[in-house]
């Protein structure tokens, strides 16, 4: 999995690409964000496009991120969530948690 960051204007964006599936990949996601709330980014969108599958680890993973922007007072917003993905997150409840959004553009613009 890779992740690579993008400033527009005060939001971050996270492109995330590879399966998501916990490990010491996720820990390269959990600390970008870090990183970025430690310089102060209170806004980020994590792109999805690239991820082809989430497991539970990775759902854990991306909770772990949420729960760390919420405590470093940000908002976080997914961007490019694909139907295999959005139905995990319907199963297991995550919808009522996790802003999604088709695309940037649209969670960048519900700031």
């Amino acid at each position: 999995m890779k992740v690579k960051t993008q400033m527009e204007g005060d939001v971050a964006i996270v492109h995330v690409s590879g399966k998501l599936m916990g490990g010491p990949e996720s820990e390269n996601l959990r600390n970008e964000i870090k990183q970025l709330l430690d310089k102060g980014t209170t806004k980020f969108v994590v792109n999805l496009k690239g991820v082809p599958w989430i497991n539970s680890t990775g759902l854990g993973a991306l909770m772990a991120v949420y729960t760390s922007v919420q405590r470093g007072e940000g908002a976080l917003k997914l961007a490019h969530v694909s139907d295999r993905i959005q139905s995990l997150f319907m199963i297991t409840k995550l919808l009522t948690i996790f802003d999604t959004y088709a695309t940037e553009k649209e969670a960048i613009e519900s700031f």
